[in-house]
């Protein structure tokens, strides 16, 4: 009778010992998603400050790529490109890694200041002056040290 009842209760352990991994394996996917979900809200947040600023004289240097603003800002009346290169949303820091100009669309790469990234597809105007719209979030994960633009 003892070895049945050690028996039951060893399987009666090992059960309840997998719906409990199971139970935090879950849980954890759940953070995860969760965390993901809001750096893509706070890298999104990012690229709609972008946009916000990039207007005015700024909105000239759009017509080029963000590593040749130094040499174009001459081009550009009253255009600043240090105004573009970084900012803050809920206290959070960004700065721009790239921006690449294309036919009616372009490329903006930014990073948070705890190495968190992402890359944006932004539609342009017809004159490539102006955003119009900001396509989805691509996260590509932390780096600690990356030069930028």
């Amino acid at each position: 009778m003892l070895p049945l009842a050690l028996s039951a209760s060893a399987v009666l352990l090992l059960g309840s010992a997998s719906i409990h991994t199971l139970s935090l394996k879950g849980h954890l996917r759940l953070q995860v998603a969760m965390e993901r979900d809001q750096s893509a809200d706070l890298l999104r947040s990012a690229a709609q400050a972008f946009a916000a600023m990039a207007n005015g004289a700024q909105a000239c240097l759009l017509l080029w790529p963000s590593v040749d603003w130094t040499l174009r800002q001459h081009s550009c009346s009253g255009a600043e490109p240090t105004s573009l290169q970084e900012g803050s949303v809920a206290d959070h820091s960004w700065k721009l890694l790239s921006w690449q100009p294309g036919n009616g669309s372009g490329n903006l790469r930014l990073a948070l200041a705890d190495g968190r990234r992402a890359k944006f597809r932004l539609e342009l105007a017809a004159d490539g002056a102006q955003i119009l719209g900001i396509r989805s979030v691509q996260l590509q994960g932390r780096v600690a040290s990356e030069p930028l633009s």
